[in-house]
């Protein structure tokens, strides 16, 4: 089975010695896609001076509001379920910048599946991966979303809620997986509510260790959403100097 990392931020570019370990064991190195995904900006993050990272969104899914993520090969071929836990509490040890793998979940996050519509997966492999999301506990819980938004993903089978992701490019679903895997991790709502493009923008104006390079770096990488222009707009006109997006090297 063909198992691809659906990547929506840091995981992808970060310097940490945790990340860059994880991209060169893990990660195959050519193959990688542009994919069209339900995401924003929502999660206030302390370790980032309270400033905005990326989350996955259902009230993103319609055609106009769907952003750009990435999905990267993973090095290995599945062959087994215990292959698919592995991946996934590695891809969990990344999400949490940890050489420590133990699980695929905690309270503020959760790794789950999405599948590809066309080929179901294997009984065996599901029941397994059943197994680890109920091993998991109270941290393996939907993710709360906005008012009116529609769940996430399945808390009880540890999957996906949004449809199997389309090329960028050519707007055609993904043939080249079988099996994506992704981090889910909880937003920041007020009054369930996400922040504004404003909101965002702002929180990385007040912010005096330039966390803006959060969002620099992503859209470098061809990671965006639909507010990205706004979030530009609002970060470049209130600061001066931002005025250019700075460079970085590559770690992938």
């Amino acid at each position: 089975m063909r198992i691809g990392i659906l990547i929506v931020g840091s995981l992808y570019w970060d310097g940490s010695p945790v990340r860059c370990q994880w991209r060169r064991d893990r990660l195959g190195c050519t193959g990688q896609f542009k994919v069209r995904v339900p995401i924003r900006y929502g999660r206030k993050s302390l370790s980032r001076g309270n400033t905005f990272t990326m989350v996955f969104a259902r009230s993103c899914s319609a055609p106009e509001r769907l952003g750009t993520g990435l999905v990267v090969p993973a090095r290995a071929e599945c062959c087994d379920p215990e292959h698919l836990l592995e991946e996934a509490e590695c891809l969990w040890a990344a999400e949490k910048n940890s050489r420590d793998r133990d699980g695929i979940a905690r309270e503020w996050g959760r790794v789950c599946l999405v599948c590809q519509p066309d080929r179901p997966l294997p009984s065996q492999f599901a029941s397994v991966w059943k197994a680890a999301v109920g091993k998991a506990g109270w941290c393996y819980r939907a993710v709360p979303g906005a008012e009116g938004e529609e769940q996430l993903i399945d808390p009880v089978l540890g999957l996906a809620q949004f449809e199997w992701p389309v090329d960028a490019e050519s707007l055609q679903p993904l043939t080249e997986f079988d099996l994506l895997l992704m981090t889910a991790t909880e937003p920041t709502l007020r009054n369930s509510h996400y922040p504004s493009a404003t909101e965002i923008a702002e929180a990385w104006r007040a912010d005096p260790n330039d966390h803006v390079s959060y969002f620099y770096s992503n859209r470098r990488h061809g990671i965006r959403t639909y507010e990205d222009d706004e979030i530009l707009r609002v970060v470049k006109g209130e600061s001066s100097n931002i005025a250019m997006e700075p460079t970085a090297p590559e770690t992938l």
